[in-house]
């Protein structure tokens, strides 16, 4: 990675934390926040990065200068902004690629449902389809530790949650997409990405109409009887209000729990002392969020003339907020590239900063928990195989794993009453 000037006003680094195959991305950002914590990259049209912790907390909290707005024209096609560098064809997903004022008027009336009492009332939704998962492979000795639990257990609660009808069949329709889109955007597959999210879109817009008519019991139909600052919502908000709750609630829990479970199958004296001490899984999460960071990075639109560290940014000018290099930065954390899972206090930007904090967040600690009591209980003595473990190709957005198979002494089924 060198670093060289072309110009006065911008360091550039020849490192494109935002393209695939970088699997240096930690010694690279380890590189970056010694000799340039704020570079500018050429690369997808060129953007800012900002690695360091101090910048990254500043620019998540500073909307008014660095938007989070996506604008969309489908009669050209022309697209700007957003969550992702480069951006992504299609409308914006609601909230998160919004800013103030809209941006109030879908948090305002989104936070109830996500807050901490809420999301515990998620946990034995959570808890009913992770035993119900468990059964289908316990008996087998293997399973996949990503396609047959950390996939489904999030994507079928976050279903389950939202009221979308799906069977054994489709329900995988639902996920794959948003998991692909977080890598996909170079492989010859990304336009079926795009058609298949398009179908979403349509079933979302289909049970909108459906809602209306005949109100549902879950959180989609809330919505669609609901009203934000004084006005009903429009069946496009709908839609992409429920585009933002799948993709948040079927992506970066499962990115999460693999990785975390991975990891601890080298390191199983940490895995013994969180299974021996059950109160210590609430702050070893936070250090897993931190040190996995499977929201790797979001990005911003410069929207006025602004100085980031020592580097000038002008208005239009795309930036990418490393989360997963701020979440290792020296100055701020104490051996950063070891997990503490007793770590405290931890200021991890893990889930996101400012308006743009994770929606989701106490959600996702209720789905993880739910998770990792269910396996470590049903399979305690779990083998990853790495050799055939597969990570995504791209982990510019999600920080996040294909496969992981692995084996395990077969146990017995124990029942739910969830029939998958």
């Amino acid at each position: 990675m060198d670093l060289h000037d072309n110009s006065p006003a911008k360091a550039t680094l020849s490192f494109d934390p935002a393209g695939s195959g970088h699997d240096a991305w930690s010694e690279n950002f380890a590189t970056s926040r010694k000799e340039c914590p704020v570079f500018w990259s050429e690369a997808h049209g060129g953007y800012w990065t900002v690695a360091n912790h101090e910048s990254a907390t500043r620019v998540a909290r500073d909307w008014q200068t660095f938007s989070s707005q996506k604008s969309w024209d489908p009669a050209t096609g022309h697209h700007e902004g957003g969550n992702v560098i480069p951006s992504i064809p299609g409308p914006a997903f609601i909230p998160v690629e919004t800013d103030p004022p809209l941006w109030k008027r879908y948090r305002l009336l989104l936070n109830p449902f996500f807050a901490p009492k809420a999301a515990e009332r998620f946990r034995p939704i959570a808890e009913e389809i992770a035993t119900a998962l468990m059964d289908r492979v316990i008996e087998k000795g293997s399973f996949d530790i990503v396609k047959d639990f950390s996939n489904p257990v999030p994507a079928l609660t976050t279903l389950r949650i939202l009221g979308i009808p799906f069977d054994a069949d489709n329900w995988e329709r639902f996920a794959d997409p948003f998991h692909k889109l977080a890598y996909a955007r170079e492989l010859p597959e990304f336009p079926e990405v795009l058609a298949n999210l398009e179908w979403i879109r349509g079933k979302l817009a289909d049970l909108a109409d459906a809602c209306h008519q005949h109100p549902g019991d879950g959180l989609f139909s809330t919505l669609c009887h609901a009203e934000a600052e004084g006005a009903s919502l429009s069946k496009q908000e709908l839609v992409d209000i429920g585009m933002m709750l799948l993709v948040g609630g079927v992506g970066t829990t499962n990115a999460l729990f693999a990785n975390t479970m991975i990891y601890l199958d080298k390191h199983r004296a940490i895995l013994e002392r969180l299974v021996s001490n059950p109160d210590m899984l609430p702050i070893a999460i936070e250090e897993f969020v931190r040190f996995f960071s499977p929201v790797s990075g979001q990005a911003r639109l410069v929207k006025c003339p602004v100085d980031v560290g020592s580097q000038h940014m002008r208005p239009g000018e795309p930036l990418l907020l490393a989360l997963s290099s701020a979440n290792r930065d020296e100055s701020v954390f104490r051996n950063p590239d070891e997990v503490m899972v007793d770590r405290m206090p931890n200021p991890h930007i893990g889930f996101g900063g400012g308006n743009h904090r994770c929606l989701g967040s106490f959600f996702a600690r209720e789905m993880f928990t739910a998770m990792f009591r269910e396996m470590t209980k049903r399979m305690p003595d779990y083998a990853v195989d790495h050799d055939r473990a597969s990570r995504y190709p791209c982990v510019a957005s999600v920080n996040g794993w294909i496969s992981a198979p692995a084996r395990f002494t077969p146990g017995k089924k124990v029942g739910s009453a969830v029939k998958l």
